[in-house]
């Protein structure tokens, strides 16, 4: 591997992304169809995902394009859920969006990697600063957290998608968390498991990067540093 060279990183703070990193990614056809079940509306796993489809093909018009991160939360979310309810017939059902809403975050699905609170309190124990950067909404990664069993207070800093005016791969995520962290972006390490999003992106800020691959089916990325479970982060670090 191009990095992979024997040498330990001397670095104060390491960052992580959140789904596919520390948490299993939230999957919103679940969360949708489990929504709709438990309000009496049967709707096929593959009629949801293929309406979730649709409503995020929506999304790429000009008009909607620009929203995400850069609307509030609840208008983002309301707007996509209704291009959903209408690709699924439901359109039409007055109340239905506020009662989707108000369940929303019960039926998140995201649970902590075995590997994650040990590495986390390790890394604490040593005295480094751990950060987090997401592309979700600041309000679904406070719920990811919590339905994963992680505490917020564990994180020196959390950025969300609607911290900043863009989302990763931008710089602009990387950079606050690291101005907030007070240190340079060679002092940092982060970790993700998107290769242009996460590895490439925290590269372009000076910081050095891995990226995990969790499941079997990644193929090996050569010239890049890699690890297939959190804890073997600790062969990186000084």
């Amino acid at each position: 591997m191009e990095h992979e060279r024997g040498c330990a990183l001397t670095v104060k703070a390491v960052l992580f992304d959140l789904g596919g990193t520390l948490t299993t990614l939230w999957v919103l056809e679940d969360t949708f169809g489990g929504i709709l079940a438990s309000l009496g509306i049967n709707r096929s796993r593959e009629e949801v995902k293929e309406a979730i489809s649709k409503a995020w093909k929506d999304f790429d018009a000009p008009e909607y394009d620009s929203m995400y991160g850069k609307v509030s939360y609840d208008e983002f979310w309301d707007l996509w859920r209704s291009f959903v309810l209408r690709h699924l017939d439901l359109g039409s059902d007055e109340g239905l969006q506020e009662r989707i809403e108000a369940r929303w975050h019960d039926y998140v699905g995201c649970d902590a990697y075995p590997d994650v609170k040990k590495t986390l309190a390790k890394l604490k124990r040593m005295g480094l600063r751990i950060g987090l950067v997401s592309i979700a909404y600041e309000e679904d990664v406070w719920a990811i957290l919590k339905k994963a069993g992680l505490e917020k207070d564990v994180f020196d800093v959390i950025v969300g998608g609607n911290t900043t005016n863009a989302t990763k791969p931008h710089q602009e995520p990387f950079t606050y968390a690291l101005e907030r962290l007070g240190i340079k972006p060679e002092e940092a390490l982060f970790v993700g498991d998107d290769v242009e999003a996460d590895y490439r992106a925290a590269e372009r800020v000076g910081m050095e990067a891995i990226l995990i691959q969790r499941s079997e089916n990644f193929t090996k990325a050569r010239k890049l540093r890699t690890i297939n479970s959190l804890e073997d982060v600790f062969r990186f670090i000084s």
